[in-house]
């Protein structure tokens, strides 16, 4: 008979719950490995096929952190505890109008 500890790996990962798990961990954990400060300018949206896509609030930053991936992938699976992120995609988050309150003037009146 086997112990619970032995069959639980085997199991989560047929059923693909592991890679989920993996992939809620890098979301999660991005705002550590990032930092207070970056991590209110970037957040990790989603892993998928081992591409973690994250967004910056403007190019500038999307660039420094393009520039810093390979340090952050290791910190990010380091934290994960397995080779989950293979590479990171960096885009500049947009503002619509209606989420920004802006009115569309470009002067206050």
């Amino acid at each position: 008979m086997r112990s619970i500890g032995e069959a639980l790996p085997r199991a989560l990962k047929s059923l693909g719950i592991s890679r989920r798990t993996r992939e809620a961990q890098a979301i999660y954990v991005w705002p550590q490995v990032i930092g207070a400060h970056l991590a209110r300018e970037s957040r990790a949206l989603k892993l998928t096929g081992g591409t973690l896509l994250v967004t910056a609030s403007s190019p500038a930053l999307a660039h420094q952190l393009h520039l810093e991936r390979t340090m952050l992938i290791d910190r990010l699976n380091e934290a994960i505890g397995a080779t989950a992120v293979r590479e990171i995609r960096f885009r500049q988050e947009g503002f619509s109008a209606a989420s920004s309150g802006a009115t569309g003037r470009r002067f206050p009146r």
